[in-house]
């Protein structure tokens, strides 16, 4: 900040005219002014005696180093000093200058009330040293004043908002755009500016090619916000000043210098405050529509998440009242088919003719629907009870190949059966007696679809799974497969295809398999059979509890 400090006192140095002797354009008020707004209070000392010191030793180019020049360097920063406890304290200033707020105050506090100190400061000064007479003190004030406020206008917004953020956010289109609209607008400037001034003096040739210039402040504004407007202002700005400085433009005239570039402060000082409001305006319908979309987005997902707890007590009203029906079936249903087995059972003791023949077809039937009423039983215990698998790490193996034997023990004879098992899979935490009945159930599944035969193809191998390892197990057929609505439903309680089935067992797999961290999958094609695939994760990669 120092030295930026030093290189404007620099630039403020080339706009000074006689007969005043003072700067028409001072930089380096709104550098002191930004340097502040962007530091901590802690650093304020330091900082200003860095800018006190560089700024001395650059006013020695145009005048002798002295106090003098010391006290005028003070001046420049106790107001800087007075403009950045203004707007921290009254207005909570952004440097970002994306409130109104922001921009009235800047204007306000800093540009018209703060500058009058340096102005007051550097002039009574020139009024002390005899280089200036009473008279022509309020006429120089202004001069100074105004010099010091464009300084502030002009150069702390083009500081506060690229050192603050750059080109943070903008694509290498919208830079393009950025330069394009620099481009354009200089060319305006240096048009409208450098054909050459009024001769009569004491007036101003105004030009509506002067307001050529408005256009691409709103393009600035519009697209690109502080930012845009801030660059845009300064390239403005610096071409306005230089042609005016050598008396071209609509504003020189041939009174002097510094009355030429007061005329134009006027312009622009309209030019950039202008800009400034309308990009501020638009950062905060930005900032709102923002935070209407955050707001939004926040409703969906607290919609969506009390959709889903609303699904999920639903599940558990239902899942608890099919416990209770589970329970009622179990003492209800499973005394009166104990007795009805055990009667069949001693009536093939009492009367073994009677088990041969049309009776013999009669009691077998009799059996088979006992039996099918005890699995239906069952199946609405295991559904209904709570799944907390008791997990052991062990080789996965074993039980796939329990399963599958268990579910050929009651499918065709016919049934070929091809295994693909690889033995170096590392072990699954698996709880062996859950697992059994999930394989089981798929195993099953798949020979129940042959019912002419076929091929059963199961293939243990290793695979990754959401960037993780984990052992898959695929279990295919041959059999008559599934129609696509058939196919999304396949996991529902109670959805089942077949007139003995209970629709119960698919969902005991999927409850099963989740229990274990794992994930399962159906893929089927009407006329060529269904693969179901089951992901296990290794017993190193689950989840840690809580």
């Amino acid at each position: 900040m120092a030295s930026a400090y030093a290189l404007s006192v620099k630039l403020g140095g080339l706009l000074i005219f006689p007969p005043e002797n003072v700067s028409a354009m001072w930089p380096p008020s709104g550098v002191a002014l930004a340097g502040l707004l962007l530091t901590r209070y802690r650093e304020w000392p330091g900082l200003l005696l860095a800018s006190l010191l560089t700024g001395a030793v650059a006013m020695h180019a145009q005048w002798a180093l002295s106090p003098a020049v010391l006290f005028i360097a003070g001046g420049n920063l106790l107001e800087a000093l007075v403009g950045a406890l203004l707007l921290r304290k009254l207005v909570r200033f952004r440097p970002s200058l994306d409130r109104v707020r922001d921009v009235l105050g800047l204007v306000g506090l800093a540009t018209m009330v703060s500058t009058a100190i340096g102005a007051t400061v550097g002039v009574g000064l020139l009024v002390a040293r005899e280089l200036l007479t009473l008279e022509g003190f309020w006429h120089t004030w202004r001069v100074f004043w105004t010099g010091d406020a464009m300084g502030v206008l002009v150069v702390t917004p083009l500081l506060l908002t690229w050192l603050r953020r750059g080109l943070a956010g903008w694509t290498l289109r919208r830079c393009g755009e950025l330069a394009a609209l620099l481009l354009c607008l200089g060319a305006v400037t240096h048009l409208v500016f450098h054909a050459p001034s009024s001769s009569a003096p004491d007036t101003v040739a105004l030009h509506p090619m002067t307001y050529l210039a408005f256009p691409f402040l709103l393009w600035a504004a519009l697209r690109f916000e502080a930012r845009g407007t801030t660059l845009a202002t300064a390239v403005l700005t610096t071409l306005a000043l230089w042609h005016t400085a050598h008396g071209c433009g609509p504003f020189a005239q041939a009174a002097g210098h510094n009355i030429s570039i007061v005329f134009l402060q006027s312009f622009l000082a309209a030019a950039s405050v202008s800009g400034l409001l309308l990009a501020s305006a638009l950062g905060e319908r930005r900032r709102a529509q923002d935070e209407v979309s955050h707001l939004n987005q926040e409703l969906r997902d607290s919609l969506r998440t009390l959709a889903a707890t609303q699904a999920e007590l639903v599940r558990r009203e239902r899942m608890a009242a099919l416990g209770e029906l589970s329970a009622t079936v179990a003492h209800e249903v499973r005394n009166p088919l104990g007795a009805i087995a055990n009667a069949v059972a001693a009536l093939r003791r009492l009367a073994p003719k009677a088990t041969v023949g049309h009776a013999g077809t009669l009691l077998n039937i009799v059996d088979e629907e006992v039996q099918r009423l005890d699995l239906m039983v069952n199946d609405l215990l295991d559904f209904a009870r709570p799944m907390e698998p008791r997990l052991q790490s062990q080789p996965l193996p074993p039980v796939v190949e329990g399963a599958l034997s268990a579910s050929l023990r009651a499918g065709p004879a016919h049934i070929t059966v091809a295994r693909t098992v690889d033995e170096s899979l590392p072990p699954v935490a698996v709880d062996p007696q859950l697992l059994h009945v999930a394989l089981t159930n798929l195993f099953t599944n798949a020979v129940q679809a042959m019912p002419s035969g076929g091929t059963l193809t199961a293939k243990l191998e290793p695979d990754t799974r959401a960037g993780a390892p984990h052992a898959r197990l695929t279990i295919s057929d041959t059999g008559h497969g599934m129609a696509p609505e058939v196919r999304a439903r396949i996991f529902e309680p109670f959805f089942t295809t077949r007139a003995s089935g209970t629709g119960l067992g698919l969902a005991i797999v999927r409850r099963i398999v989740d229990s274990h961290h794992g994930e399962v999958s159906v893929h089927s094609t009407v006329g060529q059979g269904t693969t179901f695939t089951v992901w296990l994760p290794y017993a190193g990669q689950l989840p840690a509890p809580g």
